[in-house]
Parts: structure tokens; C-alpha cells; sequence
């Protein structure tokens, strides 16, 4: 069964291989994502800003969002199991400097999670788990 940090791996290659997307940020740039996804510098009404530097084939973007849709319902799907949640929540308190900060917000916020979604059992027993690889 994936783990939590396999699944990231995987939905950050399924994003970075998807095409017909590309980020530019500045008039070179754009030029040569429009050619990388078959399109001239004229066909500007063929792609939609992403923000941020962010462009994407208008074309594509219907299975741009049902990507995304599927990278949510499979977190979704798999936070439910309890192996998962705490794998997920260690790489988090651990991504985010918890044992710096003893703050549990930036790694929950990652998540997609309020303390309240939260079985504090588990939040507890993963809090431990990073504080013990850190006085080990």
C-alpha cells in the first residue's frame, strides 16, 4: 500500500509530467512555453492564466481539474485509514519544524486538516514519534 510520502512523489510527477502547462516569468519564457505546448505566441485565447505564473491549454484544463479532483479524493480516501493519517502527520510535524516550534498549525494547514478532524490519540502519538527521532 502507498505511503503518504509515496503518494505526494506521485501526485507532484503526475503534475509536473502533465501536459499542456507551462510557467513563465517573463515575455522569453512565455514564448517558449507556448511553443512546448503547440501553440504560437499569437494563440493567447487558446490558454487560461494559473496565477502565479501559471498558463495551461484551455483544451486541457477539464483534465487539469479532474487531476486535482482525483489527487483530493484519493488523500480524502486514504486519510481515513489510521496508518496513513499518523504517516502523513509525522512527515508533517517533521516538514515543518515542529520540534522547533511545537506548533501543529502549518503541518495540519498542509493537510488539508483542523485539529478537529484530528483523532487526538493519534495527534498525540505522532507528536511523540517526532520528538523522539529528534532526542534520539
Amino acid at each position: 500500500m502507498e505511503n503518504y510520502q509515496d503518494l505526494k512523489i506521485r501526485q507532484q510527477k503526475e503534475l509536473n509530467d502533465f501536459e499542456g502547462i507551462f510557467f513563465a516569468f517573463n515575455n522569453e519564457q512565455f514564448k517558449e512555453g507556448m511553443e512546448k505546448v503547440g501553440l504560437t505566441i499569437e494563440d493567447k485565447k487558446q490558454i487560461f492564466s494559473l496565477s502565479a505564473g501559471g498558463y495551461i491549454r484551455k483544451d486541457r484544463s477539464s483534465a487539469f481539474s479532474a487531476m486535482f479532483k482525483r489527487h483530493a479524493e484519493e488523500k480524502n480516501t486514504r486519510k481515513q485509514e489510521e496508518k496513513f493519517l499518523f504517516d502523513s502527520l509525522v512527515y508533517e510535524l517533521q516538514n515543518h519544524e515542529f520540534c522547533i516550534t511545537l506548533d501543529t498549525a502549518d503541518a495540519l494547514n498542509a493537510l488539508g486538516y483542523n485539529k478537529e478532524d484530528i483523532d487526538p490519540k493519534i495527534m498525540k502519538k505522532a507528536i511523540a514519534e517526532v520528538m523522539q527521532e529528534v532526542n534520539a
